[in-house]
């Protein structure tokens, strides 16, 4: 089972118009199950065929998926984690949730327990300017090249 879980980007954007960026990557990645939080009640344009879970809080979002290989991604830069993962290197578990932070909040910092992996991905400058959604796409894309196929 995959599992995504992001944080909303409150400020930046509206849930409603966000979603549009989530919902047809994880469609046409076949995700089983999509969660954000905080809850903002919306109903995106992909309710037929992908449910969303909006949580009151990131520690009840997690929570929810305990059992599962927990995979934080976060950009990795000078300042930050220097013990992350690098994407190009990571090996996908079967079964996992990958969680997403966003432009005003790092679920990393308080939500990491030992066991669970932190994967960033490369850029050019590798300054952390990737929104959640573009990692998203990334990420999804590297599970399925790594598969060996065309789907998960």
């Amino acid at each position: 089972m995959i599992i995504a879980a992001g944080h909303w980007e409150i400020g930046y954007m509206t849930p409603i118009m966000e979603a549009n960026f989530w919902n047809l990557v994880l469609r046409d990645f076949q995700v089983d199950k999509w969660m954000m939080t905080p809850i903002s009640g919306i109903k995106h344009n992909e309710d037929y065929r992908l449910d969303l879970d909006e949580f009151d809080s990131y520690e009840s979002m997690l929570i929810s998926c305990d059992g599962f290989q927990r995979v934080f991604i976060e950009p990795r830069t000078k300042h930050q984690n220097p013990d992350t993962v690098w994407l190009d290197e990571f090996e996908h578990p079967e079964d996992c949730v990958y969680i997403f932070g966003s432009a005003h909040y790092d679920p990393t910092i308080i939500n990491k327990r030992k066991q669970d992996v932190v994967v960033s991905i490369k850029t050019v400058e590798n300054r952390g300017v990737l929104w959640s959604n573009q990692c998203l796409a990334i990420v999804l894309y590297d599970r399925m090249l790594k598969s060996g196929s065309n789907n998960k």
